[in-house]
């Protein structure tokens, strides 16, 4: 009995499409929540992505423009999901805020570790600092705008926006440990303290 012509051992391996720009920050960001800036290394991140250094030197000079433009990311990221939220035209103030409290806890878009990570590296960098302190103002800015439309002004509106954001990067510094029903549980009685309303 004739046996079967054996397949061959010797594949033609396709070559592998280069990385671009946006591959190498995605790199960059998971490194930065997992290992700090420490993790961000050329070397380290060519072989995250399983390819070689010189890849990298095509997008960035440095590895620190790469960290500037990983700060960049973070800043206009973080800023414009708050941003959308404040000038949705079709919506009240109330939905505003829940929005706004959709946007913590689904964690779906905003990404609690992405934003820890920067401030972790912000205590060992003024830039990172300067950074961070300017993207909070513009978020407590937006958030303020939400306590406008649902009629509160001036100071009132303002201290309300930062109790509400103080409120919830602490959550997160704090590492509090909450299921999504626990946390559900007590929206009502955070919304209430926050807003005086039941939304």
């Amino acid at each position: 009995m004739a046996s079967k012509p054996r397949k061959s051992q010797n594949r033609v391996r396709q070559p592998r499409r280069p990385l671009g720009r946006e591959a190498w920050l995605a790199a960059a960001r998971d490194a930065l929540i997992e290992e700090g800036t420490a993790g961000v290394e050329v070397n380290k991140l060519a072989k995250r992505l399983d390819v070689t250094r010189g890849g990298f030197y095509w997008f960035f000079e440095s590895r620190e423009q790469l960290l500037d433009a990983l700060l960049e990311l973070w800043a206009e990221t973080g800023t414009v999901l708050f941003e959308k939220i404040a000038t949705a035209a079709d919506r009240s103030g109330p939905q505003k805020f829940q929005a706004l409290v959709d946007l913590w806890l689904s964690e779906k878009d905003y990404d609690p570790k992405w934003d820890g990570a920067v401030r972790d590296w912000a205590r060992t960098s003024s830039k990172v600092l300067e950074v961070v302190h300017a993207v909070d103002m513009q978020r407590i800015g937006f958030i303020e705008q939400v306590f406008r439309d649902m009629g509160y002004k001036g100071k009132e509106a303002h201290v309300r926006a930062r109790v509400t954001y103080y409120h919830q990067v602490g959550y997160y510094a704090l590492g509090v440990r909450e299921t999504l029903r626990q946390r559900r549980e007590l929206l009502p009685y955070y919304t209430k303290i926050l807003t005086e309303r039941d939304i």
